[in-house]
């Protein structure tokens, strides 16, 4: 599988941060080990098996990163949900820290701690380390798009709850007042809705759930601008890891093929570069016959008269047929805004022509390989000559052109 360079970063910085998890982790342990022999407190010590889970659950995310860049023929999409099931399993690690919490919170055996102002110097510590980290990991859990290094971010954020609690219950003991059950209950809602918000964002990414409406609403609105898209059939998305796979089906105006699928790369391209966290676009694009098409003729001042020039051309008609008998559905002369153009007049012509919908352009100049030309090649346009003089017999001749042929122009 063929990476964009960007992705070697992010992949690099969150195997980066996730290694510098296991060592702030152990660093907590080490303290919190030491703090619980010198206190005797059974919480701290309990407190120091929550921050060993904790060493536990980086160790994971290490395994779910590396395993998440590989593909192979079993799984030649890659294994980017093995991030995702790595933040199912730290969900369940917040769920059983909260469990701790709570049984040594209420745990009316434990013994009366020694050495209570150190001790609570020393909790106050690790409180700093876990909370500061906790906000570093988070940040570059949003940046490199990693759900596993989110969830470590937030249950380290427990960890520093429970020092909380541990903290609460210290100061209570020496001043004779039982806070533990109060503290325990405002821990236990936050390690609640950590763990929810965990859980049920990995299953909605296990279960293919669809793309966010904001991400979608962008993509639509980005393959829309390009005035070669008719219209989106349909847009689906799912998530996979930290990357969003994307799958449209659009109609075209062009009808050849090779056209067809540049336009695709092209849109490809501008989605990934829009979204950098979209890993692969999959696009199917068909043709559809109009009902009716529009005619573009260059006039001269005469308003009837077919101009030997096109960007230089007063005037324009657009004369709307059936494609199905020729008949005249509608038509006006508009004013040629750019006639008055110093740089790249036809051009812009073009552009404009395929603002107001030309299907056909019919000139006495051939534009192929210029740079009118290309841009109305790009947009679906065709260009068709004619040796009339008068627009109304270029549009004759067309007409009974049409009542023996259907034009196979896209919609």
């Amino acid at each position: 599988m063929v990476m964009r360079g960007e992705e070697f970063v992010m992949i690099e910085t969150s195997e980066r941060v996730a290694w510098l998890s296991i060592l702030v982790n152990l660093v907590l342990v080490s303290i919190k080990t030491a703090l619980a022999f010198l206190s005797g407190s059974i919480a701290v010590r309990a407190d120091a098996l929550h921050s060993l889970a904790d060493v536990l659950s980086s160790i994971i995310i290490i395994i779910g990163i590396k395993i998440s860049k590989r593909s192979s023929r079993a799984f030649p999409y890659g294994l980017y949900k093995v991030e995702n099931l790595v933040a199912l399993v730290t969900s369940v690690l917040i769920v059983f820290a909260g469990y701790e919490i709570i049984k040594k919170v209420f745990d009316s055996r434990q013994s009366i701690p020694t050495d209570i102002p150190l001790t609570c110097a020393g909790i106050i510590g690790t409180i700093i380390i876990a909370w500061l980290f906790s906000r570093y990991e988070l940040k570059v859990g949003l940046q490199t798009k990693s759900p596993s290094l989110i969830a470590d971010s937030r249950h380290i954020l427990t960890d520093v709850l429970s020092s909380v609690v541990i903290l609460a219950a210290m100061v209570g003991s020496a001043i004779g007042f039982a806070l533990d059950r109060y503290a325990a209950v405002v821990v236990v809602l936050f390690i609640g809705r950590a763990a929810i918000r965990i859980f049920l964002d990995s299953v909605r990414v296990l279960l293919d759930a669809s793309l966010d409406f904001d991400t979608l609403s962008k993509i639509r609105d980005l393959v829309l601008a390009d005035a070669r898209v008719l219209e989106i059939n349909g847009i689906w998305g799912r998530n996979a890891g930290r990357y969003k796979f994307v799958e449209l089906d659009i109609s075209l105006h062009v009808q050849e093929l090779q056209k067809g699928h540049r336009i695709s790369e092209e849109l490809e391209n501008r989605i990934k570069l829009a979204i950098p966290e979209v890993d692969r676009v999959l696009i199917h694009y068909q043709p559809r016959t109009k009902k009716h098409l529009v005619y573009g003729i260059p006039l001269a001042e005469d308003k009837k008269t077919i101009s030997d020039h096109f960007g230089e051309a007063p005037f324009f008609r657009l004369c709307c047929l059936e494609n199905s008998g020729g008949g005249v559905v509608n038509e006006q002369v508009l004013v040629n805004p750019y006639c008055k153009e110093s740089k790249a007049k036809g051009i812009k012509v073009a552009k404009w022509l395929l603002e107001n919908n030309m299907d056909i352009l019919l000139t006495h100049q051939d534009q192929s390989g210029k740079g009118p030309g290309f841009v109305l090649g790009d947009g679906g346009a065709e260009i068709l000559l004619t040796s009339e003089v008068d627009s109304n017999k270029a549009i004759a001749a067309v007409q009974e052109e049409m009542r023996h042929v259907t034009f196979p122009v896209k919609e």
